[in-house]
């Protein structure tokens, strides 16, 4: 047995070094001239493709090894490399060119196989599957692979928005990310959100305590967007999930890239990433590291009415000037293995952190009836803050021979602490404006920490031709607590004595476990897909010795339906149905009253439930050459749905808190057109028209709110001669009513007590006024294969952005005006580097004449 080894080893080796030397050495002119001609239109195309497979003989279900696999172009049948499969039958061929390929495999006494394969940038890694070996029969059906990709990609419960070539976005955040992206609404302190409602976000399908501001934008590669969540999906969030994919960096080779910005007022930002691919490793690197400066101010105007007679009605003018300097920094280093063909290992490790000064002068002037002034307070708001983020990511994933049969498990760990040393300085002061007495000094300081782990696993498994049934289980538990101490300072004695009024300790436990299943199949040109996903929601908080179980934990269902249609001229239609949970979050169930400014008080609230929504949505999709629409009618009614009410306190104050309303119906359309204009220019324009009725009952008040508004977004990129690229980004939000933010977008942040004047009020009660923005930019690249980018950007052109809020009650009128720095003019250098077919992790042969890799592939036998 082991000398018919052997034989087979040497004929496999005599048959395939013989057609290679016939191929290298006697090539046909006109090849040559077909080949030169290719590589002058298409110059050092990149070689990172991979096939991979395995043998099997086809009556005994054995693997077969030894047998010669070659890659061939189909153009010319010219070799591009090959190997021997390994004992198991295995065989992985990597550092292949785009393009149509045709896949050789032979062995003595079998019948030769031949496979058209085409490798494209969307299917760079295919999976040949079993192939089965038989004697004496005819050869395996030829198979064929394309891929192309567009600006947004639509699935059955998923889109996926293309934004690693967005220019506005260069040198900033995943803020500055989501402004570009259609669809998505994001507010001048970076709270997001989707056809007027707030999403639930992710980073790389996980839940995360980073915020949006820590993630830098030269590390995302897409955004994944599901309006409506099939039950594989998280049941959190009334708007659906926002994904945040990050890169991964997959090509062969050496490879990497190094940037580097400025901007106006002390802004700058670095970074770079560096990855190593062969073989079966693939080692990756990068880090980043973001100054972002900024000047925020704002007013209140306050009309107290009090009683409702003129004599006691009383007036407030507040008038905030502040700044920040945040600094960010953010690292990610990993690898993946694979242990074989079908399955992978990979171990991924993010660092983040951040430190912050944040100064704020607010000045509060008090006027009586006959709006005179009777005094002012002037406080200064002073801050130190820093944070840092550890995520551990370990994957694991099965492949099977089977096309699109997998299974796969993953263990997140996340853990955050953040500290913050804050003052307040308060000065009385004569109507005059002189300071009566001494100054009051405040000090105070938060400690908050948070671990986040999730276990996840997930099957996926083909049934008959178009049928797939998908199963999965996940667990989550977060633990968070918050220390925050306040110390008065005594004006006799000088020292500070400690607050128990204010200060609280804090401490939460929340746990998931759900598990779903979801089966999708068609018949014909109709598709259908059914799932069910099961939660059991457990939390207990704590304040000071005091317990807080706000639910009942009771197991909840979350059904999905959707329905899509195939029609003619590349045509679809679909319907869809799901059930959602937004469960309160750590910063609305605090019971901590924040006093940052004494005129503008914020409560948390214990005894909040969760919100349900029921959510409807019709879409259409119709894709012609290089354009894409698609639009949808949606419907989504909220139940127990979470929002705030402003209640008069004393003379000059008001109390905003967390409150269940009874119900809001929010029903629109949204369209999305990428168009082709003319060959270098591409238009995609985002509309969606939504009405939103709200009412509330809480706290001996009867609101009622409703009205029309509408949302437009329109991205315009034009390529220009000289490898110029010009991209302009619009944004129109019409006036809309005032409906409670989620707070806060992932943690990580502010961990309790502070936010002042700063913190945008959030309330059921009042209209937001309309806002329009625009962003232009400009990139250059030069160098050989466009290695090297300059890119000018200026985000809000017309300084045009800022936040304004009209309130009106039997009780108070109010308008509340924010504006934050966002004329910010960037320059940003990119450079790209690396070789994409090196042979890092191999010994080279000294004769290198032959175009195959058969040295390497075959030393030790």
């Amino acid at each position: 047995m082991r000398m018919k080894k052997r034989y087979a080893v040497l004929a496999g080796l005599i048959l395939l070094q013989t057609y290679v030397h016939a191929q290298t050495q006697t090539p046909r002119p006109q090849q040559d001239r077909q080949a030169t001609q290719g590589q002058q239109g298409r110059p050092n195309m990149p070689q990172i493709g991979h096939l991979f497979g395995k043998l099997l003989d086809a009556q005994t279900g054995k693997p077969i090894e030894y047998a010669s696999v070659a890659i061939l172009k189909q153009r010319d049948s010219s070799v591009v490399t090959g190997m021997l499969t390994k004992p198991n039958g295995d065989f992985s061929l990597e550092n292949l060119p785009f393009g149509p390929l045709l896949v050789r495999i032979n062995f003595m006494g079998y019948t030769s196989v031949f496979k058209k394969v085409t490798l494209t940038p969307q299917a760079l890694e295919q999976d040949l599957g079993n192939i089965k070996l038989q004697p004496n029969t005819k050869t395996l059906q030829s198979v064929e692979v394309t891929g192309q990709k567009s600006a947004f990609t639509m699935g059955i419960d998923k889109k996926v928005f293309n934004v690693d070539r967005n220019l506005t976005s260069v040198g900033g955040t995943a803020q500055d990310v989501l402004k570009s992206v259609p669809a998505v609404n994001v507010d001048i302190d970076g709270n997001v959100t989707v056809r007027n409602s707030s999403p639930n976000i992710f980073v790389d399908g996980k839940p995360s305590t980073l915020t949006l501001d820590q993630i830098p934008a030269d590390a995302i590669e897409s955004i994944e967007l599901v309006t409506n969540p099939s039950a594989k999906y998280d049941a959190e969030g009334m708007s659906g999930i926002l994904n945040i994919v990050l890169k991964k960096n997959k090509k062969a080779g050496f490879n990497g890239a190094v940037n580097a910005g400025i901007g106006n007022n002390n802004k700058y930002n670095g970074g770079g990433n560096i990855a190593i691919r062969q073989g079966k490793w693939n080692v990756f690197a990068n880090y980043n590291i973001n100054s972002n400066q900024n000047w925020s101010n704002g007013t209140t105007n306050r009309t107290n009415f009090h009683s409702g007679t003129a004599a006691d009605t009383n007036y407030l003018f507040q008038r905030s000037d502040g700044n920040s300097k945040p600094l960010f920094q953010f690292g990610r280093i990993g690898f993946e293995y694979s242990l074989d063909n079908r399955n992978t290992i990979s171990l991924t490790q993010n660092i983040g952190g951040g430190d912050f000064r944040n100064n704020e002068d607010l000045l509060s002037t008090f006027y009586d009836s006959h709006k005179s002034i009777t005094g002012q307070n002037d406080r200064l708001n002073n801050s130190k803050m820093s944070f840092r983020n550890y995520t551990t990511a370990l994957n694991f994933r099965h492949t099977y021979a089977k096309p699109n049969k997998e299974w796969s498990a993953d263990l997140n760990y996340n853990r955050s602490n953040n500290n913050r040393n804050g003052e307040y300085i308060t000065q009385l002061q004569s109507p005059a404006g002189d300071p009566i007495g001494q100054s009051m000094l405040q000090k105070n300081t938060t400690d908050g920490k948070t671990t986040f782990i999730t276990v996840q696993t997930d099957y996926t498994d083909p049934i008959g031709k178009n049928g797939k049934l998908e199963l999965g289980a996940k667990a989550t538990i977060r633990r968070n607590s918050s220390i925050y101490d306040v110390l008065d300072k005594d004006t006799l004695s000088g020292n500070f004595i400690p607050n128990a009024v204010l200060s609280n300790n804090y401490k939460y436990n929340e746990e998931i476990y759900a598990g779903y299943a979801n089966f999708a199949n068609s018949i014909g040109n109709f598709g259908y897909q059914g799932g069910l996903r099961v939660e059991q929601y457990i939390y207990a908080g704590e304040n000071a010795g005091n317990k807080y179980k706000p639910t009942k934990a009771v197991p909840g269902f979350f059904p999905s339906l959707f329905l899509s249609q195939k029609l003619k001229h590349d045509q679809e239609l679909q319907l869809n149905y799901s059930r959602r949970v937004n469960r309160p979050n750590f910063f609305q169930l605090i019971p901590y009253r924040d006093y940052s400014d004494p005129q503008n008080q914020r409560e948390g609230n214990p005894n909040l439930k969760p919100e349900y929504t029921n959510s409807f949505e019709l879409s259409y999709v119709k894709n012609w050459g290089a354009n894409n629409f698609l639009g949808s009618v949606y419907f989504r009614n909220t139940n127990n749905m979470i929002s705030t009410i402003s209640t008069p306190i004393g003379a000059d104050t008001l109390l905003t808190q967390f409150i269940n309303a009874n119900r809001s119906n929010s029903y629109g359309a949204e369209f999305t057109l990428k168009n082709q204009i003319v060959k270098n220019w591409s238009l995609t324009s985002n509309v969606n028209l939504y009405q939103t009725d709200l009412k509330v009952n809480a706290n001996g008040q009867n609101i009622n709110n409703s009205g029309f508004s509408w949302f437009a977004k329109i991205n315009s990129e034009v390529k220009l001669p000289a490898n110029f690229t010009f991209q302009v980004n619009g944004t129109y939000q019409a006036p809309t009513i005032a409906l409670p933010s989620s707070g806060g977008n992932g943690g990580g942040g502010r961990g309790g007590g502070g936010g002042g004047f700063n913190q945008i009020p959030s309330s059921a009660q009042g209209t937001i006024k309309g806002f329009s923005t625009v962003d232009v930019a400009v990139r250059k690249d030069f160098l050989k294969n466009k290695a090297a980018s300059v890119t000018l950007s200026v985000s809000d052109i017309f300084n045009t952005r800022q936040y304004e809020l009209n309130q009106y009650t039997t009780a108070f009128s109010q308008d509340y005006i924010r504006k934050r720095e966002s004329r910010i003019v960037k320059l940003n250098f990119s450079y790209r580097f690396g070789k994409f077919d090196a042979s890092l992790f191999k010994k080279k042969k000294k004769d290198q004449g032959s175009d195959m890799n058969m040295g390497d592939q075959m030393q030790g036998f």
